[in-house]
């Protein structure tokens, strides 16, 4: 039997000014007492496509559909911070995309249907171009509910997408460790 490998597609978030704005808005966050697990700033990344358990023959074969993938580079711009399923009720702490949104869901579009004939999980689902930077463990507190609504339009930065990557996700008990496994240039 073969080893199973906890993969998915992705965009890191590399740019400094920008993780260093998400980093403060995060430890403002957690000041505040909010129950979240915060998504570490070298985790950050937007998930194109998440693969879940796969053998690691069909990855090989994933790495081979991933690089017919025709994309250039773009810019994006992260903006804004709202909460999956919704901000009532939140689960979920994202920083939306403004800028570059279009070019982020035909490059997720074009890995999705590359992959489309390994019948990964969660197919049908549309993309929704967003950054996770927490799970919530509990309601939002007043304080937190606050520093978010001031947060709904604050501009965190712009980062150059150049590439994309297939990652290997290890659950440890102090978080997820990702391991880039391919990188595919955008021209």
């Amino acid at each position: 039997m073969s080893e199973l490998i906890r993969s998915f597609v992705a965009v890191k978030i590399e740019a400094p000014d920008v993780l260093a704005q998400i980093t403060r808005l995060q430890t403002d966050l957690q000041k505040t007492g909010l129950s979240a697990k915060f998504v570490e700033s070298e985790n950050l990344h937007l998930t194109l496509k998440f693969l879940g358990e796969v053998p690691a023959p069909k990855l090989e074969i994933a790495k081979i559909k991933l690089s017919e993938v025709k994309s250039t580079s773009f810019k994006i711009t992260l903006r804004g911070v709202g909460a999956f399923p919704n901000i009532s009720r939140p689960r979920v702490l994202w920083i939306g995309i403004s800028n570059g949104a279009e070019a982020l869901i035909s490059l997720a579009n074009q890995v999705r249907e590359k992959l489309s004939s390994l019948k990964f999980p969660g197919t049908g689902e549309e993309f929704q171009p967003h950054l996770t930077i927490a799970r919530l463990k509990g309601p939002l507190n007043k304080e937190s509910r606050n520093i978010i609504d001031a947060c709904r339009d604050t501009v965190f930065g712009d980062q150059e997408i150049r590439y994309f990557s297939l990652y290997r996700s290890i659950l440890t008990p102090k978080g997820p460790i990702y391991k880039e496994l391919m990188r595919y240039e955008l021209p």
